[in-house]
C-alpha cells in the first residue's frame, strides 16, 4: 500500500480542524463564563407579541430582549433564562387547541424523546393566571435530583383561528427551585399578549 503524499498535508489539516471544533472549542465554551443579566425594565419578547418581564439578575441564555433583536421574532420562538442552576425555558408554536391539551401534547411528546426533565410523574393539574388574566394549566414535576413545572398557555388573536401556544419549562435541583418560587411566579404571572 503507498501513501499519496500530496494529500497527506490536507488530511492532517482536516483532523487538526477537527479536533479543534471538536475538542478544544467545547472545552473553551464550557469554561467560559456567561453574564447576560437582566435589568430593570427588560422585556423578552416570546413571539410576535407576546412578552415577558425577566426578574433582575436572571441570565438570558437565549432569546431577544423587545426592542434588541437583529431580526423579527416569529411565531415559532425559545426562550431561556437561568438563576445559578434553575432554568427557566419558553416554547412558542403555533396551536389550535386548549392549555389543557397543549399541555398533553408536550407530555406525550417528552415522553417519547426520553426528556432531560428525569422526572417520576407529574402531580395533579392546576389553573395558573397572568396579571393579564390569561388562564393556563400547569403540573409539578419531581425527579431523583430534579423538580419542576411545566406550563402550558394558549393565546388568540382576533380572526385567526390557530392560537399561539407557550410551553414554559422550569427546573432545577430541590432546595434551588423552592428559593426562587417568588421569581418563577412572578415571570409567569408577567406574560402577556398583545392586544
Amino acid at each position: 500500500m503507498e501513501i499519496d503524499r500530496q494529500t497527506v498535508k490536507p488530511a492532517l489539516l482536516v483532523l487538526a480542524l477537527a479536533v479543534v471544533m471538536t475538542v478544544v472549542l467545547p472545552f473553551i465554551d464550557s469554561r467560559t463564563p456567561y453574564h447576560d443579566p437582566a435589568r430593570r425594565g427588560d422585556i423578552a419578547e416570546l413571539a410576535d407579541g407576546i412578552t415577558l418581564v425577566p426578574v433582575p439578575g436572571w441570565e438570558l441564555t437565549n432569546g431577544a430582549l423587545l426592542g434588541h433583536t437583529r431580526s423579527a421574532v416569529g411565531t415559532t420562538a425559545d426562550t431561556e433564562l437561568a438563576d445559578d442552576s434553575v432554568t427557566f425555558g419558553v416554547q412558542t408554536a403555533p396551536f389550535a387547541g386548549t392549555p389543557s391539551a397543549l399541555l398533553s401534547r408536550v407530555n406525550e411528546i417528552s415522553a417519547k424523546l426520553h426528556h432531560t426533565r428525569g422526572s417520576t410523574g407529574g402531580t395533579q393539574r392546576y389553573a395558573v393566571t397572568t396579571r393579564q388574566g390569561a388562564v393556563g394549566i400547569g403540573e409539578d414535576f419531581a425527579g431523583v435530583t430534579k423538580q419542576g413545572s411545566v406550563v402550558a398557555f394558549v393565546f388568540r388573536s382576533r380572526g385567526r383561528t390557530a392560537g399561539e401556544g407557550l410551553e414554559l419549562v422550569v427546573s432545577g435541583p430541590r432546595g434551588q427551585i423552592s428559593r426562587r418560587r417568588a421569581d418563577i411566579v412572578a415571570m409567569i404571572r408577567s406574560i402577556r399578549a398583545a392586544s
